[in-house]
């Protein structure tokens, strides 16, 4: 697996000074701000989508006011993202899957970066997770079961959309332009609980 289905920003709080670690799925990310509270009950700031971008609105630990704008690409595609501020330069903490967020929040060394090569076809994954954030973004991608979760798994040739509370996965092919074509045709994936299925299987009712 290359990118794990869940993002973890890893902030030092402003009041307390204790670093607060919020996880959250890729696909609940909306235009609806996520509000980032300390354990303490300070307020660090909010991320949402915002266009094809996603603002993470943050205060920095000397109370700065910080407004860093993430690209899809980065923010799908890269394991660790060191924060930094737009005005200072200085750190703000780091943003990233939740095992390199913990390594490097515990003083370790990260030094791993989504490259092209990692890919079948780079070009064709790009659309195809563009494609499905497209979806996300408008509520069109859920499970039918009664806590519907949706994370997403990223693998060299395909992608797996997974529900994290029924274990439900779809397959999408992502390594030919027809795979990428055939996404395209698609306007809601509604998955059924519990089930493992490749995007072909059922793309005809879904059109």
């Amino acid at each position: 697996m290359i990118v794990n289905s869940e993002r973890t920003i890893a902030l030092t709080c402003p009041a307390c000074q204790g670093i607060q670690k919020h996880t959250f799925s890729l696909f609940s990310i909306s235009q609806k701000p996520v509000q980032l509270m300390c354990k303490c009950g300070f307020s660090q700031g909010h991320l949402r989508r915002l266009n094809k971008n996603f603002e993470l609105d943050v205060l920095s630990i000397e109370g700065e006011r910080a407004r860093i704008l993430l690209p899809r690409s980065q923010f799908f595609g890269m394991p660790l993202i060191h924060l930094l501020s737009p005005m200072s330069g200085r750190s703000l903490g780091y943003l990233g899957e939740p095992d390199h967020v913990d390594e490097v929040a515990l003083g370790g060394q990260s030094g791993f970066f989504l490259e092209k090569d990692d890919f079948v076809n780079p070009e064709v994954m790009k659309r195809v997770l563009e494609n499905l954030e497209e979806l996300a973004g408008q509520d069109k991608i859920r499970c039918e079961c009664e806590f519907s979760s949706i994370g997403i798994d990223v693998y060299p040739d395909l992608v797996e959309l997974v529900c994290s509370y029924c274990g439900s996965v779809v397959k999408i092919c992502a390594s030919t332009r027809q795979h990428q074509e055939k996404l395209a045709r698609v306007a809601e994936i509604v998955m059924e609980p519990c089930t493992s299925r490749y995007l072909g299987e059922w793309l005809k009712p879904l059109i």
